[in-house]
């Protein structure tokens, strides 16, 4: 498949890495100034920072994307496991983490737990095929921007899993691989249905990037979280940021500066067999 440009920029300044990221990656980006924009964030947490998309990041993304490129109709996204594990709407969780001032400047907010979830996609679950609804971005370019995390299923929590956020709440956990009930008898990695889990959730997640894929990665990497993620963890001070139009070429980079393998990670493997992107880099723009 065609290579895209990847970029790996180190900053330690909040408000200097974005711009410094994504004047490396704008010129070879499909972005035009007619396009509807939206940007999928991750609010994973109710009350854990460090997993959730940092809301500096995204203000300085939306004054980018402006200035840069002229780009008016500009929507921030967002369907939060944090809100809806925890009985409350992801509107509460945009208010929390200052998501409210998107609409100040310019944007909007979606709440994607409001929209249509008339999309169907199979699932394999160790209770046999299961249907999930999904909705779809309104949108011409869809930005993911995520930091990195651990995870306690898969190793790595990236923007891949970041799209979860369209598949209707109550199915969400469908596409890990497994129904609830069945997710709490599985009590060791050594399980040998813990393995077909994550094979499971290596084809579903696949599947599911393959239907919405980000058209853009954007990894905030200047924090990060490990220990039991996706939201239940400690914060680590990394410095790095990367941007490429090939979803499966950021998460995997970004597997690899945090410490794992590629190939521990099956929905990267998955995602490359089904041609969605590369899951190894050659060129990379920016620091070795």
């Amino acid at each position: 498949m065609k290579r895209k440009e990847i970029v790996l920029t180190k900053e330690t300044r909040r408000k200097e890495y974005v711009k410094k990221v994504m004047d490396s990656i704008a010129p070879h980006l499909n972005l035009k100034s007619h396009h509807k924009v939206a940007i999928k964030v991750n609010l994973s947490g109710q009350r854990e920072i460090y997993a959730n998309t940092n809301y500096e990041t995204v203000e300085s993304l939306i004054f980018y994307l402006k200035d840069r490129f002229g780009i008016s109709d500009i929507s921030v996204v967002e369907g939060s496991d944090g809100a809806y594990y925890s009985g409350k709407t992801t509107w509460e969780i945009f208010y929390k983490f200052k998501y409210k001032e998107v609409e100040l400047n310019g944007a909007k907010l979606v709440n994607l737990d409001e929209l249509p979830h008339n999309t169907q996609l199979t699932m394999y679950t160790l209770s046999g095929v299961k249907q999930v609804s999904c909705c779809r971005p309104e949108a011409d370019y869809l930005i993911s921007v995520v930091p990195p995390k651990t995870h306690n299923i898969f190793p790595v929590h990236l923007s891949i899993l970041n799209m979860t956020g369209f598949v209707k709440p109550e199915d969400r956990v469908l596409v890990h691989g497994a129904t609830a009930a069945d997710l709490k008898k599985i009590n060791s990695f050594k399980d040998d249905r813990f393995i077909q889990l994550l094979d499971n959730g290596g084809k579903n997640l696949a599947r599911l990037v393959k239907e919405i894929t980000p058209s853009l990665t954007l990894i905030d990497g200047l924090f990060g979280m490990e220990g039991k993620g996706p939201i239940k963890g400690s914060p680590v001070f990394h410095g790095f940021a990367i941007a490429t139009e090939d979803v499966v070429l950021a998460d995997s980079l970004a597997t690899y500066i945090m410490g794992f393998e590629v190939d521990q990670v099956p929905y990267l493997t998955y995602a490359y067999r089904e041609g969605i992107g590369n899951n190894r880099w050659q060129n990379i723009i920016g620091v070795d």
